[in-house]
């Protein structure tokens, strides 16, 4: 494959011709990173200004693992990523190695939903100074500067949830099939539903693995549901021998910790992005608590919360540092931020109370501070444009599998329970020890979802799986 060029944003952006989107994908022997043989690649192009149809364009890559055997099933898989700002192909490893029952039969299609991953990304940096890697979740500062320079060269109102999901069905039907199953994971279980309520002739059968419906508000449910996935892993630990041993007050340990951070007290020596001197400050209770939120997503990183608040008691707050440090650079690295802003700033912060959350938090370990993060980022960033449908519900009869997780602390079970109210053919599966990323159920996962993408039925399927899952060891020492 011929090693092209890369240009920076604003000058792909603003090269874009007005020109009519093409009938159909040309697809191409292409390499992608997590899956070593050769797989297909493509563009299709979507106007910017949907209902024009006219003027810029935007290019979605498109990744299609072509299914092993032949002939292949007419209903491809497509997979819809989180976030919101993770791009589909991302998952493309992922898919290779947990979905290979699944690809022995059908195409895999991954496409990079506009301003996400290879299809005109709305990246920025917000983490660019040390202050900023233990400071605010969202520096403001970083948004507006985010906001202004991508506003120049695309018009952000424009990235909601059914726009996405509109240039998807374009992209499908470019591509030649009628019919497609959906795995969504996280947003991607929002914008799976969407494009069911929108598109339901084209869906043959949903997965929808850590569920966020359409009703789920933003932000504004994190501080409960992280507190309830917290308190299961402390819970863990303490029937945990050797973790009790190590660890045996650290639900007191964790609320002094919390205090500490809270007044100031938790200084950490920052390393500084730009290669100057490190920098000692304090670590800041929301920069502690948002943390804890990002481990407990998978249980990998999760077993390694007990340690991290030992040591910040003990005042050894380097390995809660890096930890940070690591969090924010993989957030910046992974998630295409302006995008994340505006389908957050369009769709779900109008929906949100900051008020209420103060009061409602205020016995949380998270308190308000994802909520308000949220709702300042979103006054610099202004709301947009949305359909009628948004915040409602999807009632469909598409067979539905959900899948949640006991650990989650973003999308646990009771989300999954609201989405399956209106979806009379769906089954929603309750994993225990599993958290809000998939890798650690993946051969649990994939024992019931093959069968089900293949007979778009949860008619006696075997979950039996679910309930002999195990959390890691828990860590006791720096790695």
């Amino acid at each position: 494959m011929t090693k092209q060029r890369t240009l920076p944003l604003f000058a792909v952006l603003a090269a874009l011709a007005t020109q009519a989107a093409p009938a159909q994908v040309v697809l191409s022997p292409c390499k992608v990173p997590g899956v070593d043989q050769e797989i297909r690649c493509g563009t299709y192009a979507v106007f910017e200004d949907r209902a024009a149809r006219s003027g810029r364009t935007i290019p979605l890559f498109i990744a299609v693992l072509p299914a092993l055997e032949s002939p292949a099933a007419l209903d491809p898989v497509f997979m819809l990523a989180g976030g919101p700002g993770q791009g589909a192909s991302s998952l493309a490893g992922f898919a290779n190695r947990s979905f290979a029952g699944i690809r022995r039969h059908r195409d895999i299609v991954l496409v990079d939903l506009a301003g996400t991953g290879r299809s005109q990304p709305l990246n920025c940096r917000m983490y660019r100074t040390a202050q900023d890697l233990v400071g605010d979740f969202h520096p403001l500062a970083n948004v507006r500067v985010c906001h202004d320079s991508l506003s120049h060269v695309t018009n952000l109102k424009r990235y909601t949830t059914a726009n996405l999901v509109d240039d998807l069905d374009d992209a499908r039907a470019a591509l030649g099939y009628d019919s497609i199953n959906i795995y969504g994971t996280s947003w991607g279980t929002r914008a799976a539903l969407e494009y069911v309520r929108r598109h339901r002739g084209h869906v043959r059968s949903i997965v929808l693995k850590a569920v966020a419906p359409p009703t789920m508000p933003g932000t504004m449910y994190y501080a409960r549901d992280m507190d309830r996935s917290l308190d299961e892993l402390l819970r863990l630990c303490d029937v945990d021998r050797a973790c009790l041993q190590e660890f045996p007050t650290i639900r007191a340990d964790l609320d002094e910790v919390l205090k500490r951070a809270e007044k100031g007290f938790l200084p950490g020596v920052i390393p500084d992005p730009r290669g100057r001197p490190t920098t000692q400050l304090p670590i800041t209770r929301g920069a502690f608590t948002s943390l804890l939120l990002g481990y407990l997503q998978n249980t990998a990183t999760a077993v390694r919360i007990p340690f991290l608040i030992h040591e910040a008691l003990m005042q050894r707050t380097e390995p809660l540092v890096t930890a940070i440090v690591n969090y924010r650079s993989a957030l910046d690295a992974n998630v295409s931020i302006g995008f994340y802003f505006s389908v957050m700033c369009n769709e779900d912060a109008p929906r949100m109370d900051a008020a209420a959350a103060v009061v409602k938090d205020a016995g949380t370990a998270l308190k308000d501070y994802r909520v308000a993060q949220l709702a300042a980022a979103c006054r610099e960033w202004g709301e947009g444009d949305v359909s009628a449908d948004a915040g409602k519900p999807v009632v469909s009869d598409v067979p539905a599998l959900l899948i949640s997780g006991t650990l989650d602390p973003n999308t646990p079970e009771p989300w999954g329970e609201e989405a399956l109210r209106t979806l009379s053919h769906g089954t929603h599966v309750v994993i225990t020890n599993v958290s809000h990323a998939f890798t650690s159920i993946a051969e649990c996962g994939a024992n019931f979802i093959t069968p089900f993408i293949e007979t778009a039925s949860a008619a006696g399927l075997d979950f039996s799986c679910k309930d002999n899952v195990r959390i890691p060891r828990f860590v006791f020492t720096a790695q």
